[in-house]
C-alpha cells in the first residue's frame, strides 16, 4: 500500500462504472488502499455516468464494456467526440486482444480484466493515473483485423451483398468469402447480422 501512496496524490477521485453492485462494491473495497484520500463515486448505467459527470469532475474513469443502456466503447467514443479528457481505462470480463485492441482505439488508456487479483487491479489503475498506457492482455493468439478486413466489415455493416463487396473493392468473390469465413471464425459467429454486431459490441463499427 505504501509504495503505491508514494506514488500517487495523496486525494484522488475515481468513477466506476458497471452494471453489476456486487462488482462495484469489491471494486472498491480493492481500489480503497490506492491513497490516503480517495473518493469513489459508482454508476450502473451510461446514463448514470453521464450525470455523475455533469456534477463532479475524476482523475480517472473505470468502464465496463457491457452496460444495459449502451456499449462502454460506444460511451467512450462519445466522450472522445465532446472532448472530455478524464482518462479512461476499460474493466471486462474479456481477455481478449481484439477487445483491448478496440479499447485502445477508441481512446481508454488501458484495459484491465475483471480476472486481475486485487494488487494487479491496484497496479494497472497506479500506472493509468501516472500517465502509462497498458500494453493489451498477452495471449497465444494475437490475431487482429486487418486493413482489408475491416474494410469488408464496414461494407457488411452498410448491408452490401458479397458481389457487390467484391466490385466496390476490386477484389473476388472468393476473396471476400476467405475474409468473411476469418470474421467468422474472429468473431464466434455464424451469419453475417451477428457478425455484425459482435463487431459494434467491440467498437470496431
Amino acid at each position: 500500500m505504501s509504495v503505491l501512496c508514494t506514488t500517487l496524490p495523496e486525494q484522488l477521485s475515481l468513477l466506476l462504472v458497471d452494471d453489476h453492485r456486487i462488482f462495484l462494491d469489491g471494486l472498491s473495497l480493492a481500489l480503497a488502499p490506492l491513497c490516503k484520500d480517495l473518493q469513489i463515486r459508482t454508476a450502473e448505467s451510461a446514463a448514470d455516468a453521464e450525470i455523475c459527470l455533469q456534477h463532479a469532475s475524476f482523475d480517472l474513469i473505470l468502464l465496463d464494456l457491457r452496460l444495459p443502456d449502451m456499449p462502454g466503447l460506444a460511451l467512450l467514443q462519445r466522450w472522445q467526440q465532446q472532448g472530455r479528457m478524464t482518462p479512461v481505462a476499460i474493466l471486462s470480463a474479456s481477455d481478449s486482444n481484439l477487445d483491448a485492441q478496440a479499447a485502445l482505439a477508441a481512446g481508454a488508456l488501458g484495459f484491465i480484466s475483471k480476472s486481475a487479483n486485487s494488487d494487479e487491479l491496484r497496479q494497472a489503475v497506479t500506472r493509468v493515473l501516472l500517465g502509462e498506457t497498458l500494453p493489451t492482455p498477452q495471449q497465444g493468439d494475437k490475431t487482429q483485423l486487418t486493413p482489408r478486413q475491416l474494410e469488408i466489415l464496414r461494407l457488411l455493416a452498410d448491408g452490401l451483398p458479397n458481389k457487390s463487396i467484391s466490385r466496390q473493392l476490386g477484389v473476388s468473390e472468393d476473396t471476400v468469402k476467405t475474409h468473411l469465413k476469418s470474421l467468422f471464425q474472429e468473431f464466434a459467429v455464424h451469419t453475417r447480422t451477428a457478425c455484425v454486431s459482435a463487431a459494434r459490441q467491440r467498437g470496431w463499427l
